[in-house]
């Protein structure tokens, strides 16, 4: 998650999808651990590349350009890692028996609720069309 902004928005949607399926080992178990040693200490972690409180989290604006639906393709692989990946943040979900947004969804929120442990966040301007 150290990549520039300019050579993130250069990656198709299989890459940025790759990006986040690897970028750590277990989101979950992370942002569980990372929480309770904010609870449990004076100070807060935060994300190594990036400086955030809990008051003024780093955030990320993201701008969407496009107006229409975008379904993009991903192949088999990543389909693949990304049911291995639903199966390691919540090994009782059947990831197998949901489609990919569902899947996707899951990894996110878990990718999410990392991130805002580590004071960073995801900004949409409101001017964004999604």
């Amino acid at each position: 998650m150290g990549t520039s902004i300019r050579m993130a928005e250069e990656l198709s949607f299989q890459d940025w999808l790759e990006t986040i399926l690897e970028a750590e080992d277990n989101y979950e178990e992370k942002a569980r651990e990372i929480e309770e040693k904010n609870r449990d200490s004076d100070g807060f972690q935060t994300h190594t590349n990036f400086h955030g409180t809990p008051d003024d989290p780093h955030q990320v604006r993201l701008r969407v350009t496009q107006s229409e639906p975008h379904r993009p393709e991903v192949d088999k692989q990543a389909v693949r890692q990304l049911h291995h990946r639903v199966k390691r943040e919540k090994s009782s979900i059947p990831a197998k028996k949901f489609d990919f947004d569902t899947n996707l969804e899951i990894v996110l929120d878990v990718a999410e609720r990392y991130y805002e442990a580590l004071q960073c966040e995801i900004v949409s301007p409101k001017n964004s069309v999604m």
